[in-house]
C-alpha cells in the first residue's frame, strides 16, 4: 500500500527516474516502469512521494494495491481499488471523467453488465479509460506488489506495457518484491516483449550515508556516529527496519545486546510458517551459530542425513532466508534481524544444548569454524551463551589476542570486556585465562583505545596499574600517558611521562624507557620548543639503538626528524621517511600513522604543501584501510592534511575531510580540525558557524602549542575585523603575538604580525595615531633578531607585512601589491594572492590608472569565486562597480556537474575559455603544477583523457551558456 506521510530520505535518482519518465509521457509516449526491491525498502515511500509530486505537477494519479491472500486471490484486486477510489475522489463527475469505459467497468464489477465479458474486453475498457482520463491530463498508474497479485492482474500489467505506447499519456509504475523462479511474476519478467517494453529497477539498501540523514529526520540532537553504525548494521540498511529500530529504542544497548520489536519479528517470522520440518530445525541450529556458519558445522549439529540436510537448506535458500556466496563454503543469514528472531523464538533449552554441541564440535574439528581463525572465537561465544563461565573465559582470551593480532580491535576489545567480566566468576582465573588480570587489563586498554573509546582506555589502564608488580610500573604508566594525551588531557599527559620518567630512572636501558623519552621529546616540541625536545629525542634514539628496539628506534626517529624539520635542518625528512619504513616493517600501526602526520607538517612547513597534502591524504588512506580513520591518529592526519589543503585553496576538498573524519570526536580530541573549519567558514563569510566552533574551542583546555595558539589567534582577529570592531581585532593580534614570542616558531609570530598590519592599516583612515603605534609594535617584534628563518613563505610575509605597513602611511603602490601578488601565486597560495590582486586594484584606481587595476581586479575576482571565498568576492565585486567593469562573464550553475569542486568547474571553464595551464595560473594564483593536478581531477570525474574530449563534454552538455 502507498505510504502516508513519513520521513523520506534518498531515493533521489529514483526519484528523477520516475520524473523524468512523466516528462516523456506528456510528450504522448506511454512509459511502463518496474520499481523492484526486498520487504521494507522503500518501494511504497518512493511511489507515495512520486505520486504527491506528479498530482502536483498537474497529472491524474490513480492507485492499487495487490493484497496477499489465503487461498484464490480475488481478480483485478488493484483495478477494482483504482475504481472504487477514482469513483470516490470525483463523484458524480467520475463517469464524466473516465467515460463511457469507466461506466461499463463499474458495472461489470457491479455484476449488472453482461456476464459473456472476456478478460480481452476488461483490458480494451481499462485502456479506454485511461485514455480518456488522459485526454486531459497524463495518466499515472500505480500498482503495489505484484508480487501477491493475481493472474488477471498480472495479464492487464502485460497488456498495457505492451501495447503500442505511440499516443497514449500513461506512466504505469508497479512494484514488486524479487520474486521465486516458479512464481507467475517471474513468469512475467522472462518475457521478451514485455522485457524490451519495460525498464525495471531494484532499490539498494541504505548505506551510511542516508542512515544518517535517517536518524537525524527521527531524533533530535547530534547524531552519533556510533548509534549510525549500530543502525546500519542491525537494518540491514533496510529503512523500514532501521526506522523501527530507532523508534523502539533498541539500538541503546550494546553491540550484541538487541532486542527486536514485536512488530519486525513478526514480520521476520513470517516466512517461517511456509517451511517444512526439516528447514526449521536447521534455521534454528543456523540461528544459535551465528550470523554465518560453515555448512559442515551445521551437519555436525543438526544431526541430519546429508541429502536431508541439503534439500533443507536449498528450501531456506529459496525462500531467502539462508544465502552462500559463490565458491564459499558458509551460509549467512539474509538478513542479521532474521536471525535475532529466530534465536529469541528458540527455547532456551534448545539453544544451550545447541551451544555446547557446537563448542565441542568446533573443539573435536576447529576446521568447523567460519574462517581461518574464527574457532577460538566461535567457542568463546558458545561456552558463554550456554553458561559455561571457566571455558568462556579460557576461549575469550586466546579470541581478543586473536583479533589484535590482525588489528580487528572491535572484535578483540568485546572479548577482552567478556574476560574481565568472567573473571570474579571463574576459580583459578589466571589458570585459566593464561595471563594475569593485570595483563588482561592492559590489553583490554589498548583494544579500548583503538576502537575510539580512549576514555575508557584510561580507566582500564588505571586498573592495571592498581593491579600490577613494581616490574611494568614505568611500561604501564607509558600506555597511561598515551591514552591521556589521545584524550585531550595534555597536562596530565606530560605528568604521566615525567612519572613514567622517573620509575624507569634507576633501571637498565630499555625499549620502554625510550618510548617515555620519544614522548617527553614529542610533547616539548608541540609546545614550540624543538631544540629542547630535539635533545631528548636524540636521547632516546641513542637508547633505543643501544637495546636494538626497532619499533622505538623508529619512534625516535619520527621525533627527532620532526624537531630537524621545524628546526629547517637537513635531516628531518629522510628520518621521517625511515621511521615509515621501520613503522611498516614491524606492523607498528600508532608509529606508522604519526610518521606520515609528522612528515607531512615538515613539509607543510618547508612550503612544500602539494607534497604535504600528498603525503597526508596517503596516510589517511592507510588510516581508512586499516579501519582506523576516526581515531586520535586518524583525526592528526586528516587535520594536517586539511590545513595543506587550505593553503593550497581546496576548501571544499579540506572541509569535507574534516567534516567526515573529525567533527564527531568530542572538542578536546578535535581541537585543530575545528580550528581548521573555522579558518575555512570565516574565509567564506560563515561569521556564525566559525563564532560556533570557536566557542567549542573554548569549552575545554588550550594546548600552548603555537601551531594552535597562533592561528587561534589569527582567526579571532579575522572574525573581529569582518564586525568592523578594530580594536578587538589588534587587541586579538597582540596577545597572540605574547603568546608566541620568544619560542621557537617564528613563521607563526610572521602570520599573526601580517594580520596585525591589516589591522593597523584599515585602522588608519579613521585612527592614524593608534595605527602607527600598532604597526611599529608588530613591526619590532616581526624583525626581532633570530626571528626570520630564511624561507620563501616568510619572505612572502615579510614583503606582505612592508607593503601593509606602507598603506598604514598611506603609501602603499600597486606595483607593491603586484609583487606580494606574484610571490603568493609562485606559492600555490591562491588566496593571499587574490586578496593582494584585490589591493592591487585598488592601489591602481586610488593612482587614476583605471586601466592598471581592471586586469588585478578580474583576477582577483575570479579566485575568490572559485574559492567561494565570499568576503573577498563581494570587495572585488566593488571595486569593479567604481570601475565600471562587468565581473559577471558567464552564468555558474548552482548544482556542479560530475561532482566538480568549485576550483575544478572553474579550471574547466578557463579551460574552455582556451587558455592553457600557465595562462590559468596565472589567472587563478597558483601555480602550473596545480592546474595540472586539477585537470586530472576534472578528466577523472568527466571520464575523459585529454583537454579536447574535456572542452568537448563541456560543449556538448552546455556547462558554460
Amino acid at each position: 500500500m502507498l505510504a502516508g506521510e513519513s520521513v523520506f530520505v534518498g531515493r533521489a535518482n529514483e526519484l528523477a527516474t520516475l520524473q523524468r519518465r512523466l516528462s516523456e509521457v506528456r510528450l504522448g509516449t506511454a512509459r511502463t516502469v518496474l520499481v523492484g526491491g526486498r520487504l521494507g525498502v522503500g518501494k511504497s515511500q518512493l511511489l507515495s512521494r512520486f505520486a504527491v509530486e506528479a498530482r502536483q505537477s498537474g497529472a491524474q494519479v490513480l492507485s492499487g494495491a495487490c493484497e496477499p491472500h489465503f487461498g484464490n486471490p480475488m481478480p483485478y484486486g488493484p483495478l477494482l481499488e483504482v475504481l472504487e477510489t477514482f469513483g470516490r475522489a470525483h463523484g458524480a463527475r467520475a463517469a464524466d471523467l473516465g467515460g463511457p469505459a469507466y461506466t461499463k467497468l463499474s458495472a461489470f464489477f457491479d455484476l449488472e453488465s453482461d456476464a459473456t465479458w472476456t478478460p480481452h474486453h476488461v483490458f480494451l475498457a481499462v485502456r479506454r479509460m485511461l485514455e480518456h482520463i488522459g485526454a486531459r491530463a497524463p495518466v499515472v498508474l500505480i500498482i503495489e506488489d505484484l508480487h501477491w497479485a493475481d493472474p488477471s492482474t498480472l495479464d492487464l500489467v502485460r497488456h498495457l506495457a505492451q501495447a503500442d505506447p505511440d499516443g497514449r499519456p500513461l506512466l504505469l509504475v508497479a512494484s514488486y518484491r524479487p520474486p521465486l523462479r516458479d512464481d507467475p511474476l517471474w513468469q512475467l519478467f522472462a518475457g521478451t516483449t514485455f522485457l524490451r517494453r519495460t525498464e525495471r529497477f531494484e532499490l539498494p539498501v541504505f548505506e551510511s550515508a542516508e542512515i544518517r540523514g535517517l536518524i537525524a529526520a527521527t531524533v533530535a540532537g547530534r547524531v552519533d556516529p556510533r548509534l549510525v553504525e549500530r543502525c546500519l548494521l542491525w537494518s540491514g540498511g533496510v529503512p523500514l527496519f532501521a526506522e523501527q529500530l530507532i523508534t523502539n529504542g533498541a539500538l541503546t544497548g550494546g553491540d550484541d545486546d538487541i532486542e527486536v520489536p514485536p512488530d519486525l519479528r513478526s514480520v521476520m517470522l513470517a516466512p517461517l510458517r511456509e517451511l517444512g520440518p526439516d528447514a526449521r530445525k536447521v534455521l534454528r541450529v543456523a540461528a544459535v551459530a551465528g550470523r554465518a556458519m560453515s555448512r559442515r558445522l551445521l551437519g555436525a549439529v543438526s544431526g541430519l542425513p546429508a541429502e536431508t540436510l541439503g534439500d533443507a537448506l536449498q528450501e531456506c535458500a529459496d525462500r531467502q532466508l539462508l544465502v552462500a556466496r559463490r565458491g564459499e563454503d558458509v551460509y549467512r543469514f539474509a538478513h542479521v534481524l532474521l536471525r535475532e528472531a529466530v534465536y529469541e523464538d528458540t527455547v532456551p533449552d534448545t539453544r544451550v544444548r545447541l551451544h555446547v554441541a557446537m563448542a565441542e564440535a568446533l573443539a573435536a574439528d576447529p576446521r568447523l569454524c567460519v574462517t581461518e581463525g574464527s574457532a577460538a572465537a566461535e567457542q568463546a561465544n558458545h561456552w558463554y551463551q550456554a553458561g559455561s563461565w571457566p571455558q568462556a573465559l579460557t576461549f575469550a582470551v586466546q579470541a581478543g589476542r586473536a583479533a589484535a593480532r590482525t588489528l580487528a580491535f572491535g572484535s578483540a576489545k568485546a572479548q577482552f570486556d567478556r574476560a574481565l567480566e568472567l573473571w570474579p566468576t571463574v576459580d583459578d582465573a589466571e589458570g585459566r585465562a593464561g595471563v594475569s588480570r593485570s595483563r588482561l587489563l592492559a590489553d583490554a586498554a589498548e583494544a579500548a583505545r583503538w576502537s575510539r573509546q580512549v576514555g575508557r582506555a584510561v580507566t582500564l589502564v588505571e586498573e592495571a596499574i592498581a593491579a600490577a608488580d613494581d616490574g611494568r610500573l614505568g611500561e604501564l604508566q607509558e600506555r597511561r600517558a598515551t591514552y591521556l594525551w589521545e584524550a585531550g588531557r595534555r597536562a596530565e599527559s606530560v605528568a604521566a611521562f615525567q612519572e613514567a620518567d622517573a620509575l624507569l630512572a634507576g633501571s637498565p636501558p630499555s625499549a620502554v624507557h625510550a618510548r617515555v623519552l620519544a614522548a617527553l621529546a614529542l610533547a616539548r616540541m608541540q609546545n614550540g620548543q624543538y631544540v629542547e625536545g630535539g635533545r631528548i629525542a636524540e636521547a632516546a634514539l641513542a637508547m633505543a639503538t643501544e637495546v636494538a628496539a626497532e619499533a622505538e628506534r623508529g619512534r625516535a626517529l619520527n621525533v627527532s626528524g620532526l624537531g630537524l624539520g621545524m628546526r629547517r635542518e637537513p635531516g628531518g625528512e629522510e628520518r621521517l621517511r625511515a621511521a615509515l619504513d621501520i613503522a611498516r616493517s614491524v606492523n607498528h600501526i600508532e608509529d606508522l600513522l604519526r610518521a606520515y602526520g609528522n612528515l607531512g607538517l615538515i613539509l607543510e612547513e618547508a612550503g612544500r604543501l602539494r607534497e604535504s597534502a600528498e603525503v597526508t591524504t596517503e596516510g589517511l588512506a592507510e588510516a581508512r584501510r586499516l579501519g582506523l580513520a576516526d581515531t586520535r591518529q586518524g583525526t592528526i592526519l586528516a587535520n594536517n592534511s586539511s590545513a595543506a589543503l587550505v593553503l593550497l585553496g581546496d576548501w571544499e576538498d579540506a572541509e569535507k575531510i574534516i567534516t567526515e573524519v573529525t567533527l564527531d570526536h568530542p572538542v578536546a580530541e578535535s581541537l585543530y580540525p575545528r580550528l581548521t573549519l573555522a579558518e575555512i567558514k570565516v574565509g567564506r563569510g560563515d561569521y556564525a558557524q566559525a563564532g560556533k566552533l570557536l566557542a567549542s574551542i573554548d569549552e575545554v583546555p588550550l594546548p600552548a602549542d603555537p601551531r594552535f595558539v597562533g592561528p587561534l589567534h589569527v582567526v579571532r582577529a579575522e572574525l573581529a575585523l569582518a564586525a568592523g570592531d578594530l580594536a578587538r581585532a589588534a587587541d586579538e593580534v597582540l596577545r597572540g603575538v605574547d603568546a608566541v614570542s620568544g619560542g621557537e616558531n617564528a613563521l607563526e609570530l610572521l602570520r599573526l604580525c601580517a594580520v596585525g598590519m591589516r589591522c593597523a592599516a584599515d585602522w588608519a583612515a579613521t585612527e592614524p595615531g593608534r595605527a602607527a603605534g600598532l604597526g611599529d609594535r608588530l613591526a619590532n617584534a616581526a624583525w626581532a633578531p633570530g626571528q626570520r628563518p630564511s624561507t620563501d613563505e616568510v619572505r612572502r610575509i615579510v614583503e606582505l607585512c612592508a607593503v601593509e605597513r606602507q598603506r598604514i602611511r598611506g603609501a602603499d603602490t600597486a606595483p607593491g601589491w603586484k609583487v606580494v601578488a606574484d610571490g603568493w601565486a609562485a606559492l600555490d597560495r591562491p588566496y593571499p594572492a587574490a586578496y593582494a590582486r584585490w589591493r592591487q586594484a585598488r592601489a591602481a584606481y586610488a593612482a587614476g590608472d583605471r586601466d592598471g587595476a581592471r586586469e588585478p581586479a578580474r583576477n582577483a575576482y575570479r579566485a575568490a569565486t572559485s574559492l567561494d571565498a565570499g568576503p573577498l568576492r563581494d570587495r572585488v565585486h566593488a571595486l569593479a562597480g567604481k570601475l565600471g567593469m562587468d565581473l559577471a562573464d558567464r552564468p555558474v550553475s548552482a548544482l556542479r556537474p560530475y561532482g566538480l569542486a568549485a576550483v575544478e568547474f572553474e579550471t574547466l571553464r578557463l579551460l574552455y575559455e582556451g587558455k592553457n595551464a600557465a595562462e590559468i595560473a596565472t589567472v587563478r594564483g597558483v601555480s602550473r603544477r596545480t592546474v595540472e593536478t586539477q585537470f586530472r581531477k576534472v578528466y577523472a570525474k568527466l571520464d575523459v583523457h585529454k583537454a579536447i574530449e574535456a572542452i568537448a563534454r563541456a560543449r556538448d552538455e552546455k556547462l558554460f551558456g
